[in-house]
Protein backbone atom coordinates (compact mmCIF):
# COMPACT_ATOMS: atom_id res chain seq x y z
CA UNK A 1 0.00 0.00 0.00
CA UNK A 2 2.67 1.89 0.65
CA UNK A 3 3.79 1.67 -3.21
CA UNK A 4 0.64 2.94 -4.15
CA UNK A 5 1.36 6.65 -2.23
CA UNK A 6 4.63 6.58 -2.76
CA UNK A 7 3.71 6.29 -6.80
CA UNK A 8 0.95 8.63 -6.79
CA UNK A 9 3.09 11.45 -4.54
CA UNK A 10 5.58 11.01 -7.01
CA UNK A 11 2.74 11.34 -10.10
CA UNK A 12 1.67 15.05 -8.27
CA UNK A 13 4.97 15.83 -8.19
CA UNK A 14 5.35 15.20 -11.76
CA UNK A 15 2.73 16.65 -12.94
CA UNK A 16 2.92 19.81 -10.97
CA UNK A 17 6.20 20.28 -12.08
CA UNK A 18 4.78 19.73 -15.96
CA UNK A 19 2.35 22.85 -15.31
CA UNK A 20 4.60 24.97 -13.97
CA UNK A 21 7.01 24.20 -16.77
CA UNK A 22 4.52 24.85 -19.16
CA UNK A 23 3.07 28.09 -17.92
CA UNK A 24 6.42 29.42 -17.68
CA UNK A 25 7.71 28.69 -21.27
CA UNK A 26 4.08 30.13 -22.42
CA UNK A 27 4.78 33.42 -20.59
CA UNK A 28 8.45 33.07 -21.61
CA UNK A 29 7.17 32.37 -25.34
CA UNK A 30 5.34 35.63 -25.10
CA UNK A 31 7.96 37.65 -23.82
CA UNK A 32 10.35 36.58 -26.79
CA UNK A 33 7.21 37.14 -29.56
CA UNK A 34 7.06 40.66 -28.13
CA UNK A 35 10.52 41.54 -27.83
CA UNK A 36 11.32 40.06 -31.87
CA UNK A 37 8.63 42.07 -33.08
CA UNK A 38 10.29 45.10 -31.22
CA UNK A 39 13.10 44.76 -32.35
CA UNK A 40 12.60 44.08 -36.09
CA UNK A 41 10.40 47.13 -35.88
CA UNK A 42 13.02 49.55 -34.41
CA UNK A 43 15.54 48.30 -36.51
CA UNK A 44 13.67 48.42 -39.14
CA UNK A 45 12.61 52.41 -39.03
CA UNK A 46 15.94 52.92 -38.03
CA UNK A 47 15.22 55.02 -34.35
CA UNK A 48 17.75 53.92 -32.13
CA UNK A 49 20.30 51.49 -31.49
CA UNK A 50 20.72 48.23 -33.14
CA UNK A 51 17.98 46.05 -31.50
CA UNK A 52 17.82 42.21 -30.70
CA UNK A 53 15.08 40.08 -28.88
CA UNK A 54 17.61 39.47 -26.46
CA UNK A 55 18.42 42.87 -25.44
CA UNK A 56 14.62 44.27 -25.89
CA UNK A 57 13.68 41.32 -23.38
CA UNK A 58 15.89 42.45 -21.07
CA UNK A 59 14.97 46.38 -21.16
CA UNK A 60 11.20 45.61 -21.41
CA UNK A 61 10.25 42.49 -20.05
CA UNK A 62 6.69 41.52 -21.10
CA UNK A 63 5.40 44.60 -19.82
CA UNK A 64 7.23 47.88 -21.65
CA UNK A 65 8.84 48.78 -18.40
CA UNK A 66 9.06 51.93 -17.61
CA UNK A 67 7.75 53.49 -20.24
CA UNK A 68 4.22 51.44 -20.09
CA UNK A 69 4.06 52.53 -16.30
CA UNK A 70 4.95 55.85 -16.88
CA UNK A 71 2.06 56.37 -19.30
CA UNK A 72 -0.31 54.20 -16.41
CA UNK A 73 0.60 56.40 -13.71
CA UNK A 74 2.56 59.91 -14.91
CA UNK A 75 2.24 60.10 -18.50
CA UNK A 76 4.18 63.62 -18.06
CA UNK A 77 6.88 61.90 -16.78
CA UNK A 78 8.18 60.46 -20.63
CA UNK A 79 9.02 64.47 -21.10
CA UNK A 80 12.04 64.01 -19.36
CA UNK A 81 13.02 60.82 -21.55
CA UNK A 82 12.20 63.09 -24.87
CA UNK A 83 14.74 65.68 -23.08
CA UNK A 84 12.20 68.29 -21.94
CA UNK A 85 11.33 69.36 -18.35
CA UNK A 86 8.27 71.06 -19.40
CA UNK A 87 5.91 71.17 -22.45
CA UNK A 88 7.26 74.57 -23.00
CA UNK A 89 11.30 73.81 -22.39
CA UNK A 90 13.46 73.34 -26.07
CA UNK A 91 13.70 69.81 -27.22
CA UNK A 92 16.74 68.26 -27.54
CA UNK A 93 18.29 67.67 -31.02
CA UNK A 94 17.00 64.01 -31.35
CA UNK A 95 13.47 64.23 -29.49
CA UNK A 96 11.82 63.31 -32.94
CA UNK A 97 13.41 59.82 -32.48
CA UNK A 98 13.75 59.67 -29.28
CA UNK A 99 9.44 59.71 -29.39
CA UNK A 100 9.20 57.42 -32.39
CA UNK A 101 11.34 54.83 -30.25
CA UNK A 102 8.92 55.19 -27.42
CA UNK A 103 5.80 54.86 -29.56
CA UNK A 104 7.26 51.30 -31.20
CA UNK A 105 7.82 50.37 -27.49
CA UNK A 106 4.02 51.02 -26.52
CA UNK A 107 2.24 49.74 -29.69
CA UNK A 108 4.08 46.37 -28.61
CA UNK A 109 4.20 46.50 -25.13
CA UNK A 110 1.31 48.07 -24.10
CA UNK A 111 -0.98 49.37 -26.79
CA UNK A 112 -4.26 50.03 -24.56
CA UNK A 113 -1.94 52.95 -23.66
CA UNK A 114 -1.10 54.02 -27.66
CA UNK A 115 -3.84 57.01 -26.99
CA UNK A 116 -2.45 58.43 -23.91
CA UNK A 117 1.22 58.46 -25.65
CA UNK A 118 -0.22 60.26 -28.56
CA UNK A 119 -1.98 63.00 -26.84
CA UNK A 120 1.22 63.97 -24.98
CA UNK A 121 3.33 63.75 -28.54
CA UNK A 122 1.02 65.66 -29.70
CA UNK A 123 1.29 68.63 -27.19
CA UNK A 124 4.92 68.76 -27.79
CA UNK A 125 3.57 69.55 -31.21
CA UNK A 126 1.74 72.23 -30.69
Amino acid sequence: MRRNTTGAAASLVVLTLSLLTACSSAGSSAENDKAARFAAKVNEAGVGPEMTPRIAKSLYGNDGGAICAALKDNPAGLLLGWGRGTLTATPEEHADDLIAYDRYVVKVYCPEQLDTFEDLADRLNR
